[in-house]
Parts: C-alpha cells; sequence; structure tokens
C-alpha cells in the first residue's frame, strides 16, 4: 500500500475568484500529514465533478492526472531506492528542488519529442509514418512505458507480440526495432542514464524476395483488364499496378501522383519522392500513357491538383494483387513493390549497357543500388525518351489489346 495520496480539490471554502471561478489544488497526504500545493489552474465549481475530484472538461482533466502521475512517480520511485518519503518531499519536488530523474520519464513523451525533432530536420513524411506506425502498435503493447522499462526482456517480448499477435514478418518487426532503437541512441547522446538492449539482441532481418514479372507473365496481368468494368476497385488495383511496372514508381509515389506532375505534350512526369524527397524524372511509356488517359476523365483532369489515381490502402492493393496474379495463373508472391522490381529488370534485360539509366528512372540517390555518379542525368533521360523503349510500347509484337 503507497504510503501517500494525491488527488485534485477546490477550495470551495474560500470565496470564488473575481472571475468566478475556483482555483484548483492537488491535495498530498503523506503518513498523517497534509498540504495542498497550487497549481495554477482555475475552474468554475459547476464544472467540476465531485465525484472524481477533477474537472469535467477533458483537456484541463488530463492535465492535472498527468501532474498526479508525475507527482506519483517520483515519490514511488524515491520509496524503491530507499528514499524517505515526507511532506518537504513534496513541496521540494514543486519547487524545483528535485525533479524525476530522465530514465524514469515517461518513454513515450520522449519518443514523440524525437519524431518531432525528425520533422523539423525535414526527414521524409514515410520515415515519419513509420515512427509514428511503430508508436502505435508501441502503445498497443505497452500503455504506460518509462524510459528505464525498455531493457532486452522488454524488447524480446515486444518481438514476440509483432510476430505471434500482429502476424509482423522479419522486414516490418526490423523496421519498429530500428526505429526503438534510434531513440534510444539519441537518449544515450544526450547523456540519458540508459542501457541498449540492442547491443544484445539479435535483429530480425528482411528476407530479400527480388520478385519480380517475367515479361509473359506481365502480358499475362495486361490480359485480365476486359474482365473489370472501368471504376471497379480490381480494375483501378491493376492498373495501378501495371502503372507501377511501366514507371517504376513506387506505391507512395502512385498513390501521391497528381496530374500537375504529369506532362502529356512531353511524356514526363517529375516529382517529388514522398520516401526520399528527392526530385525524379519518368519518362511516360505508351502502356503507361494509355492508362494515365482512362483516369484522365477526358484530359479535363489534366493539369490540375487532383490524384490522378483513387486513394487505396496498400494492404487493399495487395489482396486484390494476390487474387489477380491468381486469376492470371502467376505462381509469385504478388505485392505492388514487385511492380518496381519488373521495371527495373526488364528495362535492365533490354539495356544491359544502360544501368544508370535505370537507376535515374528509378530515383535512387545513389549508385550502390544500381552505380556510381553520372552527372548529365538530363540528357541521359532525354536520350533515352528520344530513342524510346520497346518494352512498354503499344506497337510491341506482344501487346495485348487495351
Amino acid at each position: 500500500m503507497k504510503p501517500f495520496s494525491v488527488r485534485a480539490c477546490i477550495r470551495t471554502d474560500k470565496p470564488a475568484l473575481k472571475n468566478g471561478k475556483y482555483p484548483i489544488y492537488l491535495r498530498v497526504r503523506v503518513s498523517g500529514s497534509e498540504t495542498k500545493i497550487p497549481t495554477g489552474y482555475e475552474v468554475e465549481k459547476s464544472l467540476w465533478d465531485s465525484k472524481l475530484q477533477l474537472p469535467k472538461k477533458n483537456p484541463l482533466q488530463n492535465v492535472l492526472k498527468k501532474e498526479i502521475d508525475s507527482l506519483e512517480t517520483y515519490l514511488l520511485t524515491e520509496q524503491s531506492t530507499g528514499g524517505e518519503i515526507s511532506i518537504n518531499l513534496v513541496k521540494d519536488f514543486f519547487a524545483g528542488k528535485k525533479k524525476i530523474k530522465p530514465e524514469h520519464e515517461s518513454f513515450y513523451d520522449y519518443y514523440l519529442k524525437f519524431v518531432e525533432d525528425k520533422k523539423r530536420e525535414g526527414k521524409a513524411h514515410d520515415t515519419i509514418r513509420i515512427y509514428n506506425g511503430t508508436y502505435k502498435i508501441l502503445k498497443e503493447f505497452a500503455p504506460k512505458l518509462k524510459i528505464s522499462d525498455i531493457t532486452l526482456r522488454f524488447v524480446q517480448d515486444f518481438d514476440a507480440y509483432l510476430r505471434d499477435k500482429k502476424g509482423n514478418e522479419d522486414g516490418g518487426r526490423e523496421n519498429k526495432h530500428k526505429n526503438i532503437r534510434a531513440v534510444i541512441l539519441d537518449m544515450l547522446k544526450h547523456d540519458i542514464a540508459v542501457k541498449n538492449p540492442y547491443a544484445k539482441f539479435k535483429m530480425p532481418r528482411a528476407k530479400i524476395r527480388e520478385v519480380y514479372l517475367e515479361f509473359d507473365e506481365l502480358m499475362a496481368l495486361r490480359d485480365l483488364r476486359p474482365k473489370f468494368e472501368a471504376g471497379a476497385t480490381k480494375r483501378i488495383v491493376l492498373q495501378m499496378y501495371l502503372f507501377g511496372c511501366y514507371t517504376g514508381l513506387r506505391f507512395s509515389d502512385i498513390i501521391d501522383l497528381k496530374w500537375s506532375h504529369v506532362n502529356l505534350d512531353t511524356n514526363r512526369i517529375k516529382k517529388v519522392q514522398v520516401k526520399t524527397g528527392d526530385p525524379v524524372t519518368v519518362i511516360i511509356e505508351p502502356w503507361a500513357r494509355s492508362i494515365l488517359l482512362e483516369f484522365s476523365n477526358s484530359k479535363k483532369n489534366v493539369g490540375t491538383n487532383k490524384p490522378v489515381f483513387k486513394t487505396l490502402s496498400e494492404p487493399t492493393v495487395n489482396r486484390n494483387l494476390k487474387i489477380l496474379a491468381e486469376m492470371a495463373n502467376i505462381h509469385k508472391v504478388i505485392t505492388f513493390h514487385t511492380s518496381r522490381h519488373t521495371f527495373g529488370t526488364l528495362n535492365i534485360l533490354e539495356n544491359p549497357d544502360k544501368v544508370l539509366l535505370v537507376s535515374k528512372l528509378l530515383g535512387h540517390a545513389d549508385i550502390k543500388t544500381t552505380m556510381i555518379y553520372f552527372n548529365d542525368t538530363d540528357k541521359l533521360i532525354d536520350d533515352h525518351a528520344k530513342n524510346g523503349s520497346q518494352i512498354f510500347s503499344s506497337n510491341n509484337s506482344k501487346s495485348s489489346k487495351e
């Protein structure tokens, strides 16, 4: 049993303030002694819940709950380390003479501040989205979490939760652990006394699956188009996926694609990549152009800021792709990202001496993924556009009817 109690109260034993409100205090009792600490907040008597001993308004209620939790955490920490709990200790806490040790503060408060710092540094929207996704699932696993709670055992239990309860593959778990590890390393950089459990934890690693479609498999998917009416979800998913195969754009960039990024006169798409924040130029080959025209509302959307494609979630798209792959008799695990691998692989197969071109069309930041340095990128893309590609061209001998 705790040797103390903390609750909020209003001083109705004194007259109301000039504005008609009553000051809110924290009433703290320790071993028979009591003190009332002013919080600096005020509330109308009608908005005070005497049963809950908190304001009825949620924002102020949450602020006071946080102050009560902060004090209780401090006192319990002192008790667990052998310190003496007293009224003077409470007064010292509010006077600022003693503060909770950083390692006993909320991990989530630090995590969110870390993410905000990354936003200010200009980190890509996709990176911030992944950090926020990790935060959400971490809170599901442990609603309350102190910095000192992040131990090797905690990390192992969280990994098991991701794998067994949430069904995360190695790659998904790896990304979430990387996010948490980055926050812990930032704490160490700021001299917070916390151990890094990832020094001993065996990080799950994504299995590299270089899945792409052979040309005949790509054609089999194209042949499915007449089976679906325009506007049907499966038709939209199929065309989005094929568009990814023809352009190499990531799912995030296809969802983000606006008509203002598209120039049908020069057959170019120019946009900033969602994942990296780097610009990319994409050549619109004939097959990709036909898809754009299908979604252009008779070209009325061209030049506007409207999205090119309907906003669908990646899980929804991937579920439909699995069905489409079965319909096309494709015996591969097809996700949207395989469209990017298909674009890169088929282009390199057609142009083995133009790996650099493919690298630029894919928007790679450096050539560790495809090669190193090229200065005249615009000329390279212009030459390719002038000569054209035979892969995604409507006059390809293997092409099927639109």
